[in-house]
């Protein structure tokens, strides 16, 4: 159980997940969603990756993640309202989401080489 919580075990549970996402994508070949890209399922994961990490080290870094994950939602909320006279509930949680897939990448990248030096 140790080793799940250890940077190696994250990197087993990020490319099991991505292989686990591509094969049912390929066996849902006509069903899959248009608009739902495989990275879009993948920052659940980054994300509890990140939060595994808390144990050897990232928690130093972790809730400043999310407060800027939060300060994301806040400034597409607010420009999508300012630039299109409206919030729109599915393009709102589209770019959002775009944007969280980015963010999360690269806040995981962040805890895993705080974990790692």
């Amino acid at each position: 159980m140790a080793f799940w919580i250890t940077p190696g075990g994250q990197l087993v549970i990020l490319v099991v997940g991505w292989l686990l996402i591509q094969a049912v994508k390929r066996i849902l070949r006509r069903n899959w969603p248009k608009y739902l890209n495989a990275w879009d399922l993948m920052a659940p994961l980054l994300l509890l990756c990140s939060v595994l990490l808390i144990p050897n080290g990232a928690g130093a870094i972790l809730p400043w993640l999310v407060i800027g994950w939060m300060g994301i939602g806040i400034a597409v909320a607010l420009l999508q309202a300012i630039h299109n006279k409206e919030l729109l509930y599915g393009t709102f949680l589209r770019t959002f989401w775009r944007l969280t897939d980015l963010y999360w990448t690269a806040g995981f990248a962040c805890c895993f080489l705080l974990v790692i030096s």
